[in-house]
């Protein structure tokens, strides 16, 4: 009876930090902090290009170093399985994001990632 009553505790804490993530998730996608851009996907990173000016040819193209020169580019952190479903490189992408981090290229730690 205590093996239960404790597994069940367990269980319980861990739905409830599930439901709280999911939570936070939500209230950072209301608060409406998001980037538009072109996803590129190359040698194992993602990065955002913000430029309105993007050639979508140059995705397939160009390396991310003659990418960074030519674009104004962001590198995307992201921490959920699946956020990229459906996503393809060069595509254009609405970004749900919790924190910009300063380096260079910036640093973009993603929520949530949709075509548009």
């Amino acid at each position: 009876m205590e093996r239960y009553i404790l597994v069940s505790t367990i269980l319980g804490l861990i739905l409830l930090l599930f439901f709280f993530s999911e939570y936070r998730t939500n209230q950072s996608l209301n608060q409406e902090a998001t980037l538009e851009g072109f996803i590129i996907m190359k040698e194992g990173e993602v990065y955002l290009v913000e430029d309105p000016d993007f050639v979508q040819e140059d995705a397939n193209k160009l390396t991310i170093q003659e990418l960074r020169r030519k674009y104004n580019m962001s590198k995307l952190l992201i921490k959920g399985f699946g956020t990229l479903r459906g996503i393809e490189n060069g595509q254009k992408v609405k970004v749900w994001y919790s924190e910009i981090l300063e380096s260079y290229p910036g640093k973009v730690e993603v929520i949530k990632i949709e075509p548009m």
